[in-house]
């Protein structure tokens, strides 16, 4: 099948013979005189050199930096000369060798990048192949380039996404097993409250449909909540009875302290948001500064929420632990001025009906 050659060509494109089997060359497609807009690095293999010609075009032409092979043997070698962003592989190259091949040589290299798999033939023996290979997505022939190029785009974005999910899951279980200890050494009397309130968070945002992106940044929002108290005195944080207004005052500043040590957190500054608001209300009288409603996005609502939750259902040095059905009703009573409305009751009506286990986590999804 031959895709409809896109125009101009590239310059000095030369396919590689899979019969005559030369020493692996790569050949480097970039259409003349256009300006990439992605600067996405893409290995094309394909053994039909009119099609692997008007691939290349194609993912030029929509900005990408193309490198062509016509062979397995091509396509390894490519992948273990230079790092790229995608991989597009037929799934039959030659007469014995697969494209779900070139998957398992792309997963073998750092960074890993997603493979898309082109067919012409969708046998089930084939797909079962690529399927194992954990390739990211197949496009069966005659391809359709809009929805080549959509897939392609898609394919590459979840990537990253996933490599940034990867990496904040990797500061998390360095943070999990720090950061918790040093705020419970400066207050030992919330030993073991910002692990909980990860669990808790986690658990609502996924009953709200969170993403997963989110999701992972609320976790680590969550472990870092109280990092601010680290400048708050001891005397303050320790204090067995009420606070006097003056030492509300203090204590008050730790968002907003928490929001300083974070500054250097500049991929995510969600977490850093979600820390610096959570003691805001729904009301707009919480602090540091009075924002109401939906001013304070979804998952840092649900921080909120879980925080309060923690203090409420643990035993504090100026309180005992309140029974279920206490938390219950001050849930109620603040729906709508503490806290978020729909959040509150749907917390409130999941701890009558099921108590403590309507937090409870998949073991081992936190890190």
């Amino acid at each position: 099948m031959r895709l409809p050659e896109a125009s101009p060509s590239w310059q000095d494109f030369q396919a590689t013979s899979s019969s005559s089997r030369p020493a692996p060359r790569i050949e480097n497609a970039v259409a003349p005189g256009r300006i990439a807009r992605t600067g996405l690095r893409v290995l094309i293999v394909d053994d039909e050199p009119d099609v692997l010609r008007s691939l290349g075009n194609t993912l030029a032409h929509d900005g990408f930096e193309v490198t062509c092979v016509s062979t397995l043997q091509h396509g390894i070698a490519a992948l273990r000369a230079k790092a790229f962003d995608l991989v597009l592989t037929d799934l039959y190259l030659g007469e014995s060798d697969l494209g779900s091949q070139v998957a398992e040589a792309a997963r073998e290299v750092r960074p890993s990048p997603p493979v898309v798999v082109l067919t012409g033939r969708p046998t089930f023996d084939g797909a079962q192949a690529a399927l194992r290979s954990h390739v990211a997505d197949m496009v069966v022939k005659p391809i359709d380039t809009t929805q080549l190029l959509a897939t392609c785009r898609r394919v590459v974005q979840e990537a990253e996404l996933s490599r940034r999910n990867r990496e904040l899951e990797s500061i998390n279980r360095v943070l999990a097993s720090v950061l918790p200890r040093t705020i419970e050494i400066k207050d030992p009397t919330t030993s073991g409250h910002a692990a909980r309130v990860v669990g808790y968070t986690d658990k609502l945002a996924q009953r709200c449909g969170v993403s997963d992106e989110d999701r992972a940044s609320l976790r680590l929002a969550s472990l870092m909540h109280d990092v601010g108290k680290i400048g708050i005195p001891d005397s303050i944080l320790t204090k067995p009875g009420p606070l006097t207004a003056d030492e509300r005052e203090v204590i008050n500043r730790h968002p907003q302290m928490g929001y300083d040590v974070l500054e250097d957190l500049t991929d995510h500054e969600n977490v850093r948001l979600w820390v610096y608001q959570h003691h805001e209300r729904w009301d707009g009288r919480g602090y540091p500064n009075g924002l109401a409603g939906e001013e304070v996005a979804l998952p840092g609502r649900i921080l909120v929420l879980a925080e309060v939750y923690d203090a409420l259902a643990e035993q504090r040095s100026y309180k005992p632990a309140w029974p279920i059905a206490k938390i219950v009703a001050l849930f109620r009573e603040q729906a709508g001025s503490h806290f978020d409305p729909d959040l509150a009751h749907l917390v409130a009506d999941g701890l009558e009906q099921q108590g403590s286990s309507f937090f409870a986590s998949e073991p081992g999804m936190l890190f």
